[in-house]
């Protein structure tokens, strides 16, 4: 009998590393649909010239800070002018985003004539209203 019950231990201790192991790359693809689902509404949000007949309506208010942050995010440089690829600089804004957190960025449009300094708090109410504007559009069509 006690061959059977070290046998049992064994067995119940792979099985618990084998769920832990599993649970981890469940939180990894949660986490991975959490910032998809991020960047999908910003890409909505951003690459819609147009609503409600306004062609300014991306070049305005809550839509023109978005804009200046997906450039912030996605089109950064280096000092000699070349694409500053850093995907850790992509997921802790695209996290900072979603938690609305009280740290201040500088956002500079491409020609460089516009500045702002916003929070990604302001950032994210301005995600969700305008987000928000665009799916009770959708819902009255």
């Amino acid at each position: 009998m006690p061959m059977i019950g070290a046998r049992f231990f064994t067995q119940l201790d792979a099985a618990h590393l084998r769920s832990d192991v599993i649970e981890n790359e469940l939180a990894k693809e949660l986490e991975n649909g959490r910032l998809f689902r991020i960047v999908a509404k910003l890409g909505i949000i951003n690459e819609r010239p147009e609503f409600n007949l306004d062609p300014s309506w991306c070049e305005t208010g809550d839509r023109y800070m978005l804009k200046l942050f997906r450039d912030y995010l996605f089109h950064q440089v280096s000092e000699e002018g070349r694409p500053w690829i850093d995907m850790a600089h992509i997921v802790q804004c695209l996290n900072k985003l979603d938690a609305g957190v009280s740290e201040k960025i500088c956002l500079m449009s491409r020609d460089e004539q516009n500045v702002l300094v916003v929070t990604y708090s302001q950032l994210k109410d301005c995600f969700e209203s305008s987000f928000s504007e665009l799916e009770q559009a959708a819902k009255v069509s």
